[in-house]
C-alpha cells in the first residue's frame, strides 16, 4: 500500500519509509511508535479515546471490512520479486529495523512463547541494539522497546510484506 501526497503528488512507502514517487522521491519517513491492535484493547487503556464520525460527506459503508477473508487465504493480489514459503504470506509478523538490519517476530512463533494466553516479554539484540517484544495473544498486538522501556517503531504487517520488503531479515523462532 501506498499513501498518496496531495501537496507534492508524492506516493510513500510505509515499508520503505520513503517516498517512491513523486516531488519528495527518495524522502524519509520519520517512523514513529503505533499501536495496531484490538478496539477493546485500546478501549481499556485509553477509556478517554475520541472516535471520528462516520459522517465523512462520502457515500461508504465503514461498518463492512473490504478486505474480508483476505488474510486467510495464500494469494496475494500484486506480484512481489522476493517471496518466502516458511510462513503463511498472510501470517502476522511483527517488523522491527534498528541500526541497517531488520527482524520479524511472526506471530506463529510468539505463540508458541505464550501460556494459556497470557502475555509474553522477549529481550532481544538487533542492530547491536538490546530490545523487548511485548506479545498479547488475546489482543494479537505486539509492541517493541528500547532497552529504557521507551516504544521504537516497528510495524504489524503480513510476511510476504516484510519479507518482500527485506529478504535478508532475520526471524525470531521460539525455543
Amino acid at each position: 500500500m501506498l499513501l498518496y501526497d496531495r501537496e507534492t503528488q508524492s506516493l510513500w512507502s510505509q515499508i520503505a519509509r520513503k517516498a517512491v514517487t513523486g516531488a519528495m522521491k527518495s524522502s524519509e519517513l520519520i517512523a514513529v511508535p503505533a499501536s495496531h491492535t484490538s478496539w477493546a484493547d485500546w478501549r481499556a487503556r485509553h477509556p478517554s479515546t475520541l472516535v471520528l464520525s462516520t459522517d465523512t460527506g462520502h457515500a461508504r459503508n465503514y461498518g463492512r471490512d473490504p478486505y474480508a477473508g483476505y488474510d486467510k487465504q495464500p494469494d496475494i493480489y500484486f506480484p512481489v520479486k522476493f517471496r518466502s514459503q516458511e510462513f503463511h504470506p498472510k501470517e502476522r509478523v511483527l517488523g522491527v529495523s534498528l541500526a541497517g538490519a531488520h527482524k520479524a517476530y511472526p506471530f506463529v512463533e510468539l505463540d508458541k512463547r505464550a501460556r494459556a494466553g497470557a502475555k509474553t516479554t522477549i529481550d532481544d539484540v538487533l542492530g547491536g541494539r538490546k530490545l523487548r517484544i511485548e506479545f498479547d495473544p488475546g489482543h494479537r498486538a505486539a509492541h517493541a522497546f528500547d532497552a529504557q522501556g521507551k516504544p521504537i517503531a516497528a510495524t504489524t504487517l503480513f510476511w510476504f510484506a516484510w519479507y518482500a520488503f527485506h529478504p535478508e531479515t532475520e526471524v525470531f523462532r521460539a525455543r
